[in-house]
């Protein structure tokens, strides 16, 4: 530990207990029984580790600034822009400054100066992210942490959003609908992929997948629906998982001669207001971002001021399809 820091994430694993035990157990709170507190103290004494007295800051309800992370590859996407803006007016309104923390901002051994932090689906392969995780102040993040249990967790039902649009796509005619993906790299990734493939099993067809990483160019998205197309002409439903793609899709299915909403259902798996004005309109599910924006900071703030428990349970973020002339043929037949 010689080289950087030693978090409270190092002391829970080191003595073999959770974040929030060795939190209760060092600041004398929660149920902790007396043998378990001092072989936390123990390994904090043996690993050097310092508590970070800024972390009291909101926890005594003075004024304090609280972090979000943002990959550097998602702030050109207008869903974290939107999710950004939601934190900020929620921030505002309950005093507390927001910094926004990036891959350029953050870097080896430096700590920024926050009382928590926000992390914005956790990339698995964003060290930045992973330092921010093991930090000894409360963690939340938009969906599940790889490999971690944060503070908070703010999380969508995206498995049943899918599962009700495949069904959709299904009463309209699609009988091989495929999946232009996000990578694997988050929550939101994995289960979108995983769900996508159960669905596909059950009905016993396969399961087309083509993936894309985020921030890609729209050039590498239409190439990827060109190639899928050449690969199975016979694919009647494409559902776009990366922000911008579903409107690449419409301009690779004209040039392909083929009609969206008769030949090919065109969905989105993430809405917004240009899809409403495409021509036609793209069904697509609306994650609500600036509402979850401002639950990730209401949970974050709840947690510093200590009116919720650190380690307590998921937030549900309700989230909706919205259906629209490309799943349905014409402007007067969907739902």
């Amino acid at each position: 530990m010689a080289n950087r820091t030693v978090t409270i994430q190092d002391v829970a694993r080191y003595a073999g207990v959770s974040r929030t035990t060795v939190s209760d157990a060092l600041n004398g709170t929660g149920r902790v029984s007396e043998s378990t507190r001092e072989a936390v103290t123990r390994a904090a004494d043996e690993l050097g580790y310092r508590p970070n007295t800024a972390a009291k800051s909101l926890r005594t309800s003075t004024t304090g600034t609280i972090g979000i992370h943002l990959p550097e590859a998602m702030t050109r996407i207008d869903y974290y822009l939107q999710i950004i803006f939601g934190a900020l007016e929620t921030a505002a309104i309950a005093d507390v400054d927001v910094t926004l923390i990036t891959s350029r901002r953050l870097g080896g051994n430096a700590r920024p100066r926050v009382d928590g932090v926000i992390v914005i689906d956790p990339l698995s392969d964003d060290a930045i992210a992973q330092q921010l995780l093991d930090l000894d102040v409360p963690i939340v993040t938009l969906e599940q942490a790889p490999g971690q249990r944060p503070d908070g967790v703010v999380t969508a039902d995206h498995e049943g959003a899918l599962t009700e649009l495949l069904e959709h796509l299904g009463e309209r005619g699609a009988r091989a609908p495929a999946l232009l993906a996000s990578p694997a790299v988050t929550d939101w990734g994995v289960r979108i992929q995983q769900r996508y493939r159960e669905w596909c099993a059950g009905r016993g067809i396969p399961a087309l997948i083509t993936e894309r990483p985020f921030g890609s160019a729209p050039a590498s998205y239409a190439e990827a629906l060109r190639d899928l197309f050449a690969l199975r002409p016979d694919v009647d439903g494409v559902i776009c998982g990366p922000a911008g793609s579903a409107l690449v899709a419409l301009d690779v299915l004209e040039d392909l001669d083929k009609q969206v909403g008769r030949d090919v259902l065109v969905a989105a798996l993430v809405d917004s207001t240009s899809l409403v004005y495409t021509d036609p309109p793209i069904t697509a599910i609306d994650l609500s971002p600036r509402a979850a924006g401002a639950a990730c900071v209401e949970v974050l703030i709840d947690l510093v001021r200590g009116r919720r428990p650190r380690g307590g349970a998921d937030v549900p973020l309700p989230i909706r399809v919205e259906y629209r002339a490309s799943t349905a043929g014409d402007a007067t037949s969907y739902r």
